[in-house]
């Protein structure tokens, strides 16, 4: 994923967070110009092992958060499907669960999440994300919740785009979007 994050400045000039009630505010313009950020690798898949070591071809994105989704395509065997990643140590990734083992396999890994450190945002805890606006028409942006109601990974905002008229996965650049977040900062 790519993305460039833009404080935006209150009336008096700071991008700092500043203080609202007992918490701190930030608005921000998030720029995501490349959102899906797909990789086409070729490797082998150990379902034993939940692995996937890359043997040829296009390095594996070392930008990956544990936690984060990785969409797999165009496997030889039943491993395309939706998987979260774990880990990744040289060429070897570690996923939630490979399904068969293959070798030689030429794959797509497609993230289908933007992940953001909370820290871009010089916050250490967000209680409250809100998506203020959006530049493109026809895309639907949200914040995506673990079980238990806080973003999906601890200490990022992580945001899913799908188009309007489809549901399916937006892909690209997709644009700015204007988010307010509400938190603590670090001491």
């Amino acid at each position: 994923m790519t993305n460039t994050v833009t404080l935006i400045a209150d009336h008096l000039g700071s991008t700092r967070p500043r203080v609202q009630g007992t918490e701190y505010v930030v608005d921000a313009i998030i720029n995501i110009t490349d959102f899906d950020d797909a990789t086409t690798t070729t490797g082998t898949f150990d379902n034993i092992l939940n692995t996937f070591l890359r043997t040829s071809g296009t390095a594996l994105p070392t930008n990956l958060i544990a936690g984060q989704n990785v969409i797999i395509s165009d496997s030889a065997g039943s491993n395309d499907g939706t998987v979260t990643f774990v880990s990744l140590a040289g060429d070897n990734m570690t996923l939630s669960a490979v399904s068969s083992s293959d070798a030689g396999d030429e794959v797509t890994l497609t993230m289908d999440q933007e992940v953001i450190p909370y820290a871009d945002f010089g916050l250490t805890k967000v209680t409250q994300a809100y998506i203020l606006g959006q530049e493109t028409d026809g895309l639907n942006f949200t914040v995506e919740l673990g079980t238990d109601g806080n973003t999906k990974i601890a200490d990022h905002l992580v945001l899913k785009c799908h188009t309007a008229s489809s549901g399916s996965q937006a892909t690209g650049d997709v644009g700015t979007i204007r988010v307010r977040l509400v938190g603590q900062i670090g001491l």
